[in-house]
């Protein structure tokens, strides 16, 4: 037997009793050695793999793996719950944009109907009284307390489908429009818009809205402010 199947023989069995493997071990102190050597080292490994297993090792793996899943499960369940308050909020957000952007805008409406009818309400030349007035805005919940100067014009009118009240008033530069609408959620009636020679200014009450409408650079604010402290409607 050559050196090389020797120790191929050896390290596959360190206990081998092949007579050949014997008869070198025994015809040589150095291969005696590593016989020696190897037989420790495969009695020192086998040693290390008889370590005892504790009697409750089943029980706490188990319940290792059990805290281990439910804190996974806890992860889970907060980007999943994260997850749905984003959607929910996209959502939402979606929503408002999109109810804001189909809510009929008062101003812009406004100034189209200033600019479609022409000259036909501007014109006029009438008078009409606090008591006129208030016996047309009467049909929406609401009157005037105190005069409001030179109304020109003061009829109903089809504003957008819907039955309203239209004036013409004396403003500080000049006249002013003025619309009463009954108030309706799908309307937005807080807003302000120019365009067509026209700048408009709405507000929002309980029963009504109230658009102005005047000509671009004219002051709309200080009749704005005049109708709002004038104006009463009922609950």
């Amino acid at each position: 037997m050559d050196e090389l199947e020797f120790r191929r023989t050896l390290y596959a069995d360190p206990n081998c009793t092949d007579p050949r493997v014997l008869a070198a071990i025994a015809d040589d102190p150095k291969k005696q050695e590593f016989c020696k050597e190897l037989k420790q080292l495969d009695k020192n490994m086998h040693q290390a793999s008889q370590v005892k297993v504790p009697d409750d090792l089943v029980h706490k793996l188990i319940l290792r793996q059990t805290m281990q899943s439910h804190k996974a499960s806890k992860v889970r369940n907060r980007i999943q719950l994260a997850m749905a308050a984003s959607v929910a909020f996209v959502v939402g957000v979606s929503f408002t944009m999109w109810q804001q952007s189909n809510l009929l805008d008062l101003s812009k409406q406004a100034i189209a109907h200033v600019h479609y009818e022409g000259g036909y309400a501007l014109d006029a030349q009438d008078n009409f009284s606090l008591q006129q007035v208030n016996a047309k805005l009467a049909q929406f919940g609401g009157e005037f307390t105190e005069e409001l100067g030179h109304v020109y014009y003061a009829n109903f009118c089809d504003f957008e489908n819907v039955r309203s009240l239209h004036m013409v008033m004396q403003g500080e530069n000049g006249k002013v429009s003025v619309f009463v609408i009954p108030h309706d959620d799908t309307h937005n009636a807080k807003g302000s818009a120019s365009g067509k020679g026209y700048q408009s200014q709405a507000m929002d009450f309980n029963r009504a809205s109230i658009v102005v409408v005047g000509e671009e650079g004219s002051d709309i604010q200080r009749m704005k402010e005049q109708l709002k402290r004038n104006i009463h409607f009922s609950a």
